[in-house]
């Protein structure tokens, strides 16, 4: 099994992070970053090579494709082990009190219409994987260890406003695998050359996602 750690980000991490998230972009695009330290209703969390038992597997296991076997909480630094401070992938998960706020910080959807109702929401957001590092179950590992965050958070209800596309890593299979229900779906306009996934035809869809906590696995 691959020894992956997951951590909370450092001051340091952003460029790198920045790097990680618009490689999967088209060329010239670019992505802030918000590590979300010092706010207590952001988490982001970073996987990262880890040597010598670094993280116990706590997300579960398959293909980077989430990870809702027993959802274990805390985005502590994990104890134990030489870690290697290459960044793998990166996720987070953003509380609101409201569906109008989560629709003010989705990126493909502003209705609120189409959130299901809830006493508090978690936004995902950030969830990507370095090129050449898919496949080793780091998405499963980020999403399990959100998935218990939200719920030692009261977190009711997870939504998602995500980039569906016909590569291996499309978040579709990810979501689709633990929990989540694809609330609606639409295709996004524009011609194969400016998709980084698609060479013939763009059929690259923003989907919105949903879990409802109570219904998903714990």
């Amino acid at each position: 099994m691959d020894e992956i750690a997951i951590r909370d980000p450092r001051p340091g991490d952003a460029d790198e992070l920045e790097a990680l998230i618009t490689e999967h972009f088209s060329e010239g695009s670019s992505y802030g970053v918000d590590l979300g330290i010092g706010d207590p209703t952001y988490h982001v969390l970073v996987a990262v090579e880890g040597e010598g038992g670094a993280e116990p597997d706590v997300g579960g296991a398959g293909p980077d494709a989430g990870g809702a076997g027993p959802d274990a909480g805390g985005a502590g630094p994990d104890a134990g082990g030489d870690v290697d401070d290459s960044i793998l992938g990166v996720m987070a998960l953003r509380e609101f009190a409201d569906s109008g706020a989560v629709a003010d910080e989705m990126y493909f959807f502003d209705d609120s219409d189409l959130i299901p109702a809830a006493d508090r929401y978690g936004h995902l957001e950030m969830g990507y994987v370095r090129d050449g590092a898919t496949g080793r179950g780091i998405g499963s590992r980020l999403l399990g260890r959100l998935h218990g965050i939200g719920a030692e958070r009261g977190v009711d209800v997870l939504v998602a406003d995500s980039w569906y596309h016909r590569g291996a890593d499309s978040p579709e299979k990810l979501f689709d695998r633990h929990g989540y229900e694809t609330v609606h779906r639409e295709p996004i306009d524009r011609p194969a050359a400016e998709c980084p996934k698609c060479e013939v035809e763009c059929t690259c869809e923003a989907a919105l996602a949903v879990r409802r906590v109570e219904e998903g696995a714990q």
